[in-house]
């Protein structure tokens, strides 16, 4: 498969997915690259495949070692050697932040409310800061939101998977969840107003459908170099709108939301783009092993 310079690449594609690769992290690339790839091919990707792959995206080889220095240095990636070679898999906290982002995408809204909140509590020491910080970017990729220093709100029931990653993580004894009523309950729509910047949210779920609509009528004809850079761009775009909306049920949902719209199309397009994007994953990967 011979080498695609980025320019040609980037060319090739709709406004919308070249703006968001050039606009998007290293990091972002790496956790994406192990949501759609790695975790239908044993859970870990070469340090010779994310920099073959991220260069093909406009991402240059000392992008791309520097993000896995500091990764692997924050606590976000493991690594270890397989002949010359670094294999990389993503820590428990951060794989949980991983699975949230694919379930914002995946997973069918949920429509009841059993009118109860999840409450998690992380205490920590001084030195335990790599810790505290996973853990907030794990609530953050849920939709929590701060209630008080060291105190996270949510509306729906969304404690077991952060107690589950921290567990596996080391510091469970570090985190602690509730679930229970709120008093007086009448007040919830003004109070999730004061937490979630919904009218941001909107906006960001609005310019989704937007610019990614008219990808949508050109998939088909996509060759799979354009389906792995297209699904990046669509799944990191609509995770900026994602990240923050807790997915609020549907009595505290203000009117005309365009949260489940813009879902929808990020489903359907994540769904058409993967097997191009897996083709391109699976043919780096031969080559490597051919080199």
């Amino acid at each position: 498969m011979p080498r695609i310079r980025s320019s040609d690449l980037l060319s090739s594609l709709p406004r919308a997915v070249r703006v968001m690769l050039a606009e998007a992290r290293t990091s972002e690339f790496v956790y994406s690259s192990m949501s759609f790839f790695a975790t239908r091919r044993g859970g870990e990707l070469s340090g010779p495949w994310l920099v073959e792959g991220l260069g093909a995206l406009g991402r240059s080889t000392s992008s791309v070692r520097q993000t896995l220095w500091r990764m692997e240095r924050d606590g976000e990636i493991v690594a270890r050697r397989e002949g010359r070679a670094k294999l990389y898999r993503l820590t428990p906290l951060a794989r949980t932040e991983m699975e949230i982002g694919a379930d914002k995408i995946l997973r069918p809204p949920e429509t009841g409310w059993d009118g109860r909140w999840t409450l998690v509590v992380g205490a920590f020491d001084g030195d335990e800061r790599p810790a505290r910080e996973r853990l907030r970017a794990a609530l953050d990729a849920e939709g929590f939101a701060m209630l008080a220093p060291g105190l996270s709100i949510h509306p729906r029931d969304r404690g077991e998977r952060i107690r589950a990653g921290a567990e596996e993580q080391g510091i469970g004894d570090r985190v602690r969840v509730f679930r229970g009523n709120r008093i007086p309950a009448e007040a919830n729509r003004a109070f999730v107003e004061g937490l979630w910047e919904l009218p941001m949210v909107a906006r960001r779920y609005r310019a989704f459908v937007r610019d990614f609509t008219p990808l949508a009528g050109r998939v088909a004809s996509l060759r799979p170099l354009e389906a792995f850079a297209a699904r990046f761009a669509v799944v990191l775009r609509y995770l900026r709108a994602a990240w923050p909306d807790p997915e609020l049920p549907p009595p505290l949902l203000p009117k005309g939301w365009p949260g489940h719209e813009a879902r929808a199309l990020a489903a359907d397009l994540y769904r058409r783009l993967l097997p191009g994007a897996l083709a391109f994953g699976d043919a780096l990967l031969e080559r490597r092993a051919a080199a």
